[in-house]
């Protein structure tokens, strides 16, 4: 079994120690996002908010986010990954503990603006020190990492219900999780690398810097990207109630849905580096997003919970390697500086999952739920085309381009 950490023997000490550093950073993002996500019902109480206010919060946070990831690109180029994720992870962090402290739904909404820009530029910048981590080792390795952000939610998830059952209060949950944070970013800050210089400056040629318009790679491998966000945001929000209501599914029983597509995206990023070297990112990406396709479109075709919670089992399976395969890709453009096309494919696709889930809610009260999310369908089906028409850069031996 692929094990997040393994390393063949001829991988230097200081690598294998910077994989550890980038491997804890990933899952204590994913750790103290689900902590203060699964508080939100106690958020909205301390601060009277209704639901409607409380969507204007998260939408802060997540106009922060898409803010901040180009901006991460910029500031990589004259900070390095390394320190900008030190930085990133220390103000993400520090900004969670606000959340008991504040007085006003203005408040509230600055520090959700604060709190998703540097959700944004941490996304980015880690996502840079992991490729940086990945050409050390010479092989695929992104995937582990988004399988530590994947455990990582799954725990803070579980800690913050608890926190909730046993009454603890807002203040000292996220208060000792972010000290214990903290401290952790601190000791694994040193054994970041250092960015590589990109393949064109070390041929003598200047690598495109600063703010320009993707190429037809990047801009590809941004379309991948936003449909596979697209697609997590829509089943993270909407997979429930469709099995409730179109499906006939229990209450008790529908949540089951998500649990199964969550599981199984964590399940898929473990093994997800194994199978880009044994089949290339390339057929990983379309075979995946292939998978995810069937998954939804027997969810939707065939109305029963059976039938729903196997299908969002084939989609968790299907879009987790889709991501980290990405980014991968999009980091090894030749000629663009890492952070820069890291910074552009985030942005695209972070733009799904803004976008996602309000599209399905307008759709659905025009043509129904059910026919709504045959929106998704068709968008997995162009992520497929998309994938298979793109050339993508190998971490490992290259696979063929496409004819």
């Amino acid at each position: 079994m692929p094990q997040l950490l393994s390393r063949p023997a001829d991988v230097l000490p200081t690598a294998s120690r910077a994989r550890l550093a980038v491997t804890l950073i990933f899952f204590l993002h994913g750790l103290l996002f689900a902590n203060w996500a699964a508080r939100l019902p106690e958020l909205e109480l301390r601060y009277s908010l209704s639901h409607r206010e409380l969507g204007q919060v998260l939408f802060c946070n997540a106009l922060g986010a898409w803010a901040g990831m180009p901006l991460a690109g910029w500031l990589i180029q004259r900070l390095g990954s390394a320190r900008l994720t030190t930085l990133a992870a220390l103000f993400f962090c520090g900004l969670i503990p606000g959340m008991a402290l504040l007085h006003t739904q203005l408040q509230v909404m600055g520090l959700f603006l604060l709190l998703g820009a540097s959700t944004g530029l941490l996304d980015v910048a880690m996502n840079s020190q992991a490729l940086e981590v990945e050409k050390q080792h010479e092989r695929p390795i992104m995937s582990s990492f988004h399988a530590a952000f994947s455990c990582g939610g799954m725990l803070g998830a579980g800690a913050g219900a608890l926190s909730a059952k046993l009454a603890l209060g807002l203040a000292p949950h996220l208060l000792g999780f972010t000290a214990v944070s903290l401290l952790l970013v601190l000791a694994v800050a040193p054994r970041l690398l250092p960015d590589e210089a990109p393949a064109a400056a070390k041929a003598g040629q200047a690598p495109t810097k600063g703010i320009r318009w993707p190429s037809r790679t990047v801009l590809g491998l941004g379309l991948v990207a936003f449909c596979c966000m697209l697609g997590e945001g829509a089943m993270a929000d909407w997979s429930t109630i469709y099995l409730v209501q179109d499906t006939g599914a229990t209450p008790a029983l529908a949540p089951l849905g998500y649990a199964a597509f969550s599981l199984t995206m964590t399940f898929g990023r473990v093994f997800g580096d194994a199978l880009v070297l044994r089949f290339g990112p390339r057929r990983v990406v379309a075979l995946g997003g292939l998978l995810a396709f069937a998954g939804l479109l027997s969810m939707l075709l065939i109305p029963h919970p059976a039938v729903g919670i196997g299908g969002l089992f084939l989609v968790g399976l299907g879009l987790a390697g889709v991501v980290p395969t990405v980014f991968s890709a999009a980091g090894r453009q030749p000629g663009l500086v890492p952070s820069v096309a890291l910074g552009m494919v985030s942005t695209i696709g972070y733009g799904g999952f803004l976008l996602g889930p309000p599209l399905i809610g307008f759709l659905a009260d025009v043509i129904t739920l059910r026919l709504a999310l045959g929106v998704v369908v068709g968008l997995l089906a162009a992520l497929v085309a998309v994938a298979l028409s793109l050339r993508f850069p190998a971490a490992a031996p290259t696979e063929p381009a496409p004819r």
